[in-house]
């Protein structure tokens, strides 16, 4: 059974019910997202990656490297995965037409980039890393506290569908379907306890949390998926702790993006 909604000119085709043991199966299951491009791995998956690497550095992004691995680097200029990895870092959704012009907006708005290709079998076949380098600094520690350089890696999975897999060289599992809550701090007793009370008693439930300690820096990373946004308001009471060095907040991402 398809059921189809109209959205200005445009009908769309939103749920596809098949008969399959009970089970539904999603327009997105068989046709693939809407977007710009050939290819919803090489073209969606990366503009998306783009998108969410850009949300998770918080900050406006004044230079950047970009690596290609493996079925990325072979196709990038074929199915448009570098303009639509820089699209996705300038904020463009997937099915924006300006893709086809993100490396010429991004030389416009003055973000520098660079790509660089690589073959590494132990990568996922579509995997981008994004490393972005506070130009005011010329210290390049890899850090979430905004004194060197910002890591990023992330797989386009399929579909459209991509994976956050490494921040600053922490493990993470991320992919856009929950609220995000990531705080970089120094590693003293308490601070476990004084981000759950932070959000606790603002009846913000915690869906999953991994830690990632260095210590040699004596620095963690607590990296939490919500089951509601983190407010403003309590992003900012925990920046004002001594020991927070970084607080980023991301908003679970819609269909169009």
């Amino acid at each position: 059974m398809l059921r189809r909604v109209t959205q200005g000119k445009h009908p769309l085709i939103t749920k596809i019910s098949m008969k399959t043991g009970g089970a539904t199966m999603g327009i997105f299951d068989v046709m693939g997202p809407v977007m710009i491009g050939p290819s919803s791995s090489h073209t969606a998956g990366a503009a998306r990656l783009g998108y969410m690497a850009r949300l998770i550095y918080g900050r406006p992004i004044k230079k950047v490297q970009i690596t290609l691995y493996n079925s990325f680097a072979e196709t990038a200029h074929g199915h448009g995965t570098d303009l639509a990895v820089v699209g996705g870092l300038l904020g463009l959704p997937v099915d924006s037409p300006q893709l086809r012009e993100s490396l010429a907006i991004a030389e416009a708005q003055g973000m520098l980039y660079n790509f660089v290709w690589k073959q590494n079998l132990a990568q996922h076949p579509n995997t981008a890393r994004f490393l972005f380098y506070d130009i005011r600094n010329s210290n390049n520690r890899e850090s979430g506290d905004g004194s060197g350089t910002f890591s990023i890696t992330g797989n386009s999975i399929g579909g459209g569908n991509v994976r956050i897999i490494e921040i600053n060289g922490h493990r993470v599992d991320y992919s856009g379907y929950h609220d995000v809550l990531m705080i970089t701090y120094q590693d003293v007793p308490g601070m476990i306890g004084f981000i759950g009370d932070t959000l606790g008693v603002r009846h913000i439930n915690i869906a999953y949390m991994s830690l990632a300690r260095d210590a040699v820096e004596a620095t963690a990373m607590a990296f939490l998926k919500l089951d509601a946004p983190c407010p403003l308001e309590c992003a900012d009471v925990l920046r004002a702790n001594p020991n927070v060095f970084n607080v980023i907040t991301i908003n679970k991402l819609g269909d169009g993006i």
